[in-house]
């Protein structure tokens, strides 16, 4: 009798998940603001936690807080921006001078082939249009956020995601104790004690991952500008910020990130001392990364495979875009707790000793 109790609960937790993830995919538009919302009281939770117990009000914690946060980002975006914006410019004017770099390298193999005239044509027709490609993309990117704000919809949308992140954002932190404690009370008593400590091993795992690793991502983004930076890389900053974000899946920031400084750097100065300087930058950032950062900020790793949090990303923003993105890792990392405390009790179980 017990053992078909149990079966029809996991039947039902299995039929209650499919539904919930069918329902998050055709909402997923809608529910983007509100998982953004939370994604960011739940990263902001510990620190308001410690201003309350500063005996301040949570209401008013919450409310610095937020206005802090925002303004830093704010602030940043506004710093930074000028600086990319300057950096694709001279980019774009140096593409010419790259582009005969380019034509030298492959100038010697030309004698290696039957009609070099010809090929030396296609060649360079096809390097005009690479030359032409970032100038290309310019122009597309801003059709397609012109064309997806001028849709009336689009625009209305945009607009109520600007008010209602920030406003779910408030709520969310200010009652996120509470919220917390209210799920809690929908689940038996009996099987409350076992659920806790299975979100508290799950809590302990996100917050050492996502809190940890954005940390570990942001100093990391930091440092990789300002070494690029001195190696006169072309847009160091840009390259800096990607690859340091980038390394939230394992060794991506490094490889995506290595590779067009090198270049770049190499067709810019022409020196293979400032390019070894761009390999010493990515050495010197791996290895402090590796015994001083991550160990000091994250702890322990995720227990994730590098494939495992690759694939996760990638399905997440094919399925849900920008929210796939942001919560991919994660889910990824509380199934896996989940899944390893469902091993252990299969193992311990009946069917698995006899």
């Amino acid at each position: 009798m017990n053992q078909d109790k149990n079966t029809q609960v996991i039947y039902f937790v299995i039929t209650g998940t499919l539904l919930a993830v069918v329902f998050f995919y055709f909402s997923r538009r809608i529910l983007t603001p509100f998982f953004i919302a939370f994604a960011l009281a739940y990263l902001l939770d510990p620190i308001t936690d410690r201003l309350e117990s500063l005996k301040i009000s949570r209401t008013f914690a919450v409310f610095i807080l937020m206005l802090g946060v925002f303004s830093l980002v704010i602030g940043t975006g506004l710093l930074i921006y000028p600086l990319l914006k300057l950096q694709a410019e001279h980019l774009i004017q140096n593409l010419p001078s790259y582009v005969l770099i380019i034509q030298g390298w492959i100038q010697p193999l030309f004698g290696l082939v039957d009609e070099p005239e010809k090929i030396q044509g296609i060649l360079n027709n096809e390097l005009l249009k690479v030359g032409e490609l970032p100038l290309k993309a310019v122009s597309s990117i801003t059709s397609i956020l012109w064309s997806s704000v001028t849709g009336m919809f689009s625009f209305i949308l945009l607009l109520a995601n600007l008010v209602i992140i920030p406003v779910a954002m408030f709520y969310l932190l200010r009652d996120y104790d509470l919220i917390n404690q209210k799920i809690l009370n929908f689940i038996p008593s009996r099987y409350r004690e076992r659920v806790l400590n299975l979100l508290t091993e799950i809590n302990e795992m996100l917050a050492s991952f996502v809190r940890g690793q954005l940390m570990v991502g942001f100093l990391m983004a930091g440092l990789y500008s300002i070494g690029l930076f001195f190696c006169g890389t072309p847009m160091s900053l840009f390259i800096g910020i990607f690859a340091g974000l980038a390394s939230l899946i394992p060794y991506l920031g490094l490889v995506l990130g290595f590779i067009p400084a090198a270049i770049l750097t190499f067709m810019q100065t022409e020196d293979w001392l400032l390019v070894f300087g761009v390999a010493g930058v990515f050495a010197m950032v791996q290895a402090l990364e590796g015994m001083i950062i991550t160990p000091r900020i994250v702890g322990e790793k995720i227990g994730l495979h590098p494939v495992a949090i690759m694939l996760a990303v990638l399905l997440g923003a094919e399925f849900f875009g920008i929210v796939g993105i942001i919560i991919s890792v994660p889910v990824v990392a509380a199934l896996n707790v989940v899944f390893t405390h469902g091993l252990k009790e299969y193992k311990s179980s009946s069917f698995y000793n006899s």
